[in-house]
C-alpha cells in the first residue's frame, strides 16, 4: 500500500470507527452508511489509509471522499453553456473529510483534487457516465471557507451552500500534478 493511494472502502482493511474529522455527521456517515450504500450501488467511498498506523490488521483512515450521481435543474447551474432545458447529470461529491490527526498536512486539498480528478475520469472515459460537472453540498461555514480557496467553484443560483464546477474546468486539474 502506497502512502498516497486512495482505495475503495473495504471495512475489513480500514478502521472506520477510529475516524474522527470533528464533524459528527461526517463521522457517522463513514461509520454507519458508507459501506452499506456502496453495497446498494448508491455511491462509492474512497479512503486514504495511513500505512503507518495499523490495529488488529486494519489501518487508520487519514481521509476519505464519496462520489455519487445526481441531477440538478438547469436553471440552478451557474454556467448554462449549451445545456438542455431539463435536469442535467452531475457527479456529486457527497462527502469529503480528513481525520483530525492528519490536519495541517495538506490532505484536504489533496483529497479534493483526487476526488475531482476521479470524477473527471468517470465522466470523460468512453465507458464512463458523462456529467455536466461536479456538485457538492457544503456542510457548514468551515467547509465553505475551505472550498473558497479553490477558485473554480461557483455557487448554484440562489443556493450559496451548494457549489458547482463544470467538467470542462476540470480538464486543467486532470493535467496538473499536486
Amino acid at each position: 500500500m502506497r502512502a498516497d493511494e486512495f482505495l475503495p472502502l473495504d471495512i475489513r482493511s480500514v478502521n472506520v470507527r477510529q475516524f474522527d474529522c470533528g464533524k459528527s455527521a461526517i463521522n457517522t456517515y463513514l461509520r454507519r452508511y458508507a459501506a452499506k450504500n456502496m453495497g446498494l450501488n448508491l455511491n462509492r467511498t474512497f479512503v486514504l489509509p495511513d500505512p503507518d498506523t495499523q490495529t488488529h490488521s486494519r489501518h487508520r483512515i487519514a481521509a476519505y471522499y464519496t462520489l455519487a450521481h445526481q441531477t440538478i435543474a438547469r436553471e440552478d447551474v451557474p454556467v448554462h453553456d449549451r445545456l438542455p432545458r431539463y435536469p442535467v447529470p452531475v457527479i456529486l461529491l457527497a462527502q469529503l473529510a480528513v481525520d483530525l490527526n492528519f490536519h495541517g498536512r495538506g490532505l484536504g486539498a489533496k483529497t479534493l483534487i483526487h476526488a475531482l480528478r476521479h470524477a473527471y475520469r468517470i465522466s470523460s472515459s468512453p465507458n464512463g457516465i458523462p456529467s455536466a460537472g461536479v456538485a457538492l453540498d457544503v456542510l457548514d461555514q468551515d467547509a465553505l471557507k475551505f472550498y473558497s480557496h479553490f477558485d473554480f467553484f461557483a455557487p448554484l443560483i440562489d443556493k450559496p451552500m451548494k457549489l458547482f464546477v463544470p467538467m470542462k474546468s476540470l480538464e486543467t486539474i486532470q493535467a496538473t500534478r499536486t
